[in-house]
């Protein structure tokens, strides 16, 4: 069952039976070390604002959850575009000073969110109820971080929902600002149900470029000076900059890796040995751990390799190395569980649970649950009677008279798992082999009290527990000091130097460089170099006391040392190679248009004569619409306007169209329609193809103009 359908069928098991931990939903299962990486990593940037790991992760996440069946590769191109839509909307928002209220956020919140569609969160009248929404929030805040993974994914889902929201709201204002003054008038849709009932009959010789173009395509360098002198505001040069860059990488020594081979060594040796693997992980171990069992299939593919020689409690993978990450896993836990269990419960609540709110106290509450438990456990036939007669889980009692439906291992959390039964000792463990069919259990969750029943089980299967440490190796103090002091002394040594000399002596010394890099002054980003400080290396670089052959270092977060060339300035000017690719063609138009003109006026002034002349037919009596301009299958508004607009049975000049030259002699002209006195639906359809069309436009544009920079394939 999706997401999306716990949430309209039964909407207490949202959170209830979320994936057990984010920690395995990311994008590539197959490598381990790529569950420990840094989520602060760029993974692409627009217009220079960078796209993060993290929150792409997020984004592919969230909508894992609701469209499960689509394949993870539709979902993360998905996961890509939304980000780049949010950041370019946002962008143009922030240009114009468009912000939210809070007003706002929770405005959205109510209409927007996915809380709006629990019902638990929703009156009478299924409007958002937003006093109980606050008070779930204040309780979701009470609980502590990594409590337990229900309690995290649930703190991951509203994160999302907050950080996200704020970009909607803006986005959206965005978008109803610019489709404020979109409106089609009266005139407008008179004008245009007229066009679609007008119609020509002309004859017409269509004559492709491709067969005429050879004649005309000698453009001289004289034509193509004339031509951009007429036109000089179509073709400044922008204010250019030459950079070149030498790279200084900051790498943890030979000394600095034998050091941390000795503490991986010892780190081992106590790991193996331990029996208090959670304290040791806890301790020297970069990410938390994790004391949740996991089945085969949902752990990383090289644990499940380890496994199938492996599978003694105490027995460890690695250490391995890939880059500057260590890891080590150990197995600490191994158990056989019910993988699928079909249950029923009778929910109790009282005015501090969640979403089931009422006046009853929670210690009462505690009482009746209790004396229900009592009840069923002395007497189990009764269970389906007080299902109907006393839960609080109203929509379940209606649609599926208590049953919870199957419940896979991978969709339950630790409510259930670790939740006291009330009248024993032991821990009311969900999907454990102790629990047979009509096993019953009192468990208490942020909903209420749950007496529950166990209806079926199946498929049994092992799940397993890691403990895992996982270790940078960074470059020491000492290490970069050294750097450093090289970084400085090439400064030093080539401050004076051209910039092939620069290169060159880089080179040399095997530094990295990247070498005549045309930088403009807008954009946001470097190629190649793509750092954090790109933006502010070009803001350099167009300050107006620089000059060429000038240096400066920049230093980034992780301690490289970029030292930057500027080896070229080049100030406004008319880039003739650049454009001629551009003026060409319309050279090439103009021309054809010049000798056909003068042609046709000497004698050619028919068509059957430019017939004979070209040796084309003509196209006798085609019927031509003003509103859908078509002719020859293309699009051709030019043609279709002279149809309508000269004199008839008159041959036209040359009409330059957009796939070749046209000559027009137009023959009739009648109006299929008939006379409305009410243009509302016009209007109607009208706006809606106007507004489809310039969001659409809108987003092309906003994308095409944006500088986009996609690193994934380097994670």
């Amino acid at each position: 069952m999706s997401f999306l359908e716990k949430i309209r069928n039964n909407t207490w098991l949202v959170f209830f039976f979320i994936s057990i931990s984010l920690i395995f939903f990311i994008l590539d299962p197959n490598i381990i070390l790529k569950f420990f990486t840094d989520n602060s990593v760029i993974i692409g940037k627009v217009n220079g604002d960078n796209i993060f790991l993290e929150e792409y992760l997020n984004c592919f996440q969230f909508l894992k959850r609701f469209r499960e069946d689509e394949p993870d590769h539709y979902l993360k191109n998905d996961a890509w575009k939304l980000l780049i839509h949010e950041k370019v909307l946002n962008q143009q928002a922030e240009k114009l000073g468009i912000k939210n209220t809070k007003k706002d956020f929770w405005k959205a919140i109510e209409k927007q969110s996915i809380y709006s569609k629990i019902a638990n969160f929703q009156d009478e009248k299924g409007k958002m109820n937003m006093k109980k929404f606050r008070l779930y929030l204040k309780n979701l805040e009470k609980f502590p971080p990594n409590l337990t993974p229900e309690i995290e994914a649930e703190k991951n889902i509203w994160l999302y929902e907050k950080n996200s929201i704020p970009k909607r709201i803006i986005a959206k204002k965005y978008i109803e600002m610019l489709m404020y003054g979109l409106n089609t008038s009266f005139v407008e849709a008179v004008l245009n149900y007229k066009d679609k009932n007008l119609f020509s009959t002309i004859d017409y010789i269509f004559i492709p470029y491709s067969e005429i173009e050879k004649e005309y395509y000698k453009i001289k360098n004289h034509e193509i000076y004339d031509f951009i002198n007429h036109n000089k505001f179509l073709y400044k040069k922008e204010n250019l900059r030459n950079l070149s860059f030498v790279i200084f990488r900051s790498h943890p020594s030979l000394d600095d890796e034998k050091n941390m081979n000795i503490k991986i060594k010892k780190l081992f040796l106590k790991f193996k040995f331990s029996k208090h693997d959670s304290i040791i992980v806890s301790n020297q171990s970069e990410k938390p751990f994790d004391s949740n069992f996991y089945l085969k299939k949902n752990l990383p593919f090289v644990l499940q390799n380890f496994l199938e020689k492996n599978n003694k409690i105490g027995n460890i993978f690695g250490p391995v190395k890939d880059d500057n990450i260590y890891i080590m896993a150990k197995l600490t836990g191994k158990k056989m569980i019910y993988n699928s269990v079909l249950s029923s419960h009778i929910l109790i609540s009282h005015k501090e649970a969640l979403r089931f709110y009422n006046n009853r106290g929670k210690k009462k509450a505690e009482d009746i649950a209790k004396k229900i438990y009592n009840t069923v456990v002395k007497n189990p036939d009764s269970f389906n009677y007080l299902v109907m007669n006393k839960s609080d889980d109203t929509i379940n009692v209606k649609k599926n008279k208590g049953n919870l439906g199957w419940i896979k291992y991978e969709e339950q959390n630790e409510v259930f798992k670790n939740s006291q039964d009330k009248n024993s000792k032991e821990s009311f463990d969900f999907f454990s082999l102790k629990n047979k069919k009509g096993t019953i259990g009192l468990v208490e969750s942020k909903f209420g009290y749950h007496i529950i029943r166990i209806d079926d089980v199946k498929d049994i299967k092992p799940v397993y527990q890691f403990a895992i440490i996982v270790k940078t190796l960074t470059p020491s103090k000492k290490t970069e000091d050294i750097l450093y002091q090289k970084t400085i002394q090439f400064m030093k040594e080539n401050k004076n130097s051209s910039l092939n000399t620069f290169i060159n002596n880089a080179r040399k010394k095997k530094y990295e460089t990247l070498f005549l890099k045309e930088i403009k002054n807008h954009q946001y980003s470097i190629d190649d170099l793509n750092t954090e400080l790109d933006k502010e290396i070009i803001n350099w670089s167009y300050e107006k006391n620089r000059k060429e052959g000038d240096i400066k270092i920049f230093s980034t977060s992780n301690k490289d040392y970029i030292m930057v060339f500027l080896s070229k300035i080049q100030k406004k000017g008319y880039p003739i190679e650049e454009i001629k690719n551009n003026i060409i063609p319309i050279l090439i138009k103009k021309k054809i248009n010049y000798c056909l003109s003068k042609l046709r006026l000497k004698k050619y002034n028919t068509l059957e004569k430019i017939a004979s002349r070209f040796s084309k037919k003509i196209n006798k009596s085609y019927k031509i619409n003003l509103y859908q301009s078509m002719i020859e299958n293309q699009k051709e508004p030019k043609v279709v306007g002279y149809a309508f607009s000269s004199k008839l049975y008159k041959t036209s000049k040359p009409i330059l169209g957009e796939q070749g030259v046209f000559f027009v002699r137009p023959l009739k002209r009648f109006n299929t329609s008939k006379k409305l006195s009410y243009f509302s639906s016009e209007i109607e359809s009208l706006n809606t193809n106007l507004r489809k069309n310039i969001l659409e436009q809108i987003g092309n544009v906003l994308i095409n103009k944006s500088n986009i920079k996609d690193y994934r394939k380097n994670i």
